[in-house]
């Protein structure tokens, strides 16, 4: 179950990687209208999935996850992140036996001209991933250096149906992750004004392999 809650935490710090820019909102061009950020957004997710076993179901999984940004505060290279924090629980039936997996953790994001960035703390002048504007369908780049993530634009142009409603024009972004034995492919979709309303990964490792949907329920956003 390790290897399962390691990278749905990687995932949920999706965001950037140290360089500069005034902190903005989402008004910085359209392509920020893909990450609103506003102290009070909130975004609901319902999330399942299955557990296989060299090609058997061994495991089934659901949870929740709940986005909120919470607050503004100032980091110590001279600009202001949003807070933004994160509750996951998840739980896997497997076996006759039940394991739940409660997950809170706190990421600070912010947008500027260059793309969307998140850290983990408040210091250091790098950060933790990143999505670099002008978004271009094509486009490749090291999302992330801890783990080692690969990302590139699939679409602009996308159409996702999900609990929370039809979002058209969709940014989906791909992303790839071999470490250690582990293999992570995964789908995320954001939805302009939104932000994102679905994520499917599918992690792999040795004869395991855990694919995991979660979809966007509700959401406040300003």
């Amino acid at each position: 179950m390790k290897e399962i809650i390691h990278g749905l935490v990687v995932l949920a710090l999706f965001a950037g990687c140290g360089t500069s820019g005034s902190p903005t909102g989402p008004q910085v061009g359209s392509d920020a209208s893909y990450y609103p950020l506003s102290v009070g957004n909130q975004w609901v997710y319902s999330r399942s999935g299955n557990m296989t076993v060299a090609g058997i179901q061994v495991g089934t999984i659901n949870g929740e996850n709940v986005t909120e940004i919470t607050g503004e505060v100032p980091h110590s290279s001279g600009f202001n992140v949003f807070i933004q924090e994160i509750s996951m629980c998840d739980t896997l039936e497997t076996a006759g036996q039940t394991i739940i997996n409660d997950t809170t953790f706190t990421t600070f994001v912010r947008v500027t001209d260059l793309g969307f960035f998140s850290y983990l703390s408040l210091t250091g002048s790098d950060s933790t991933s990143f999505v670099p504007f002008p978004l271009q369908v094509g486009a490749t780049w090291q999302f992330s250096q801890d783990p080692p993530m690969t990302a590139e634009i699939l679409s602009l142009s996308e159409t996702v149906s999900v609990p929370a409603g039809t979002f058209e024009d969709c940014l989906e972004i791909g992303f790839h992750w071999i470490e250690s034995g582990q293999t992570l492919q995964n789908v995320t979709d954001f939805a302009p004004n939104v932000g994102r309303v679905r994520n499917v990964y599918t992690q792999s490792y040795e004869a395991v392999v855990t694919t995991v949907d979660e979809v966007l329920v509700s959401y406040s956003v300003d």
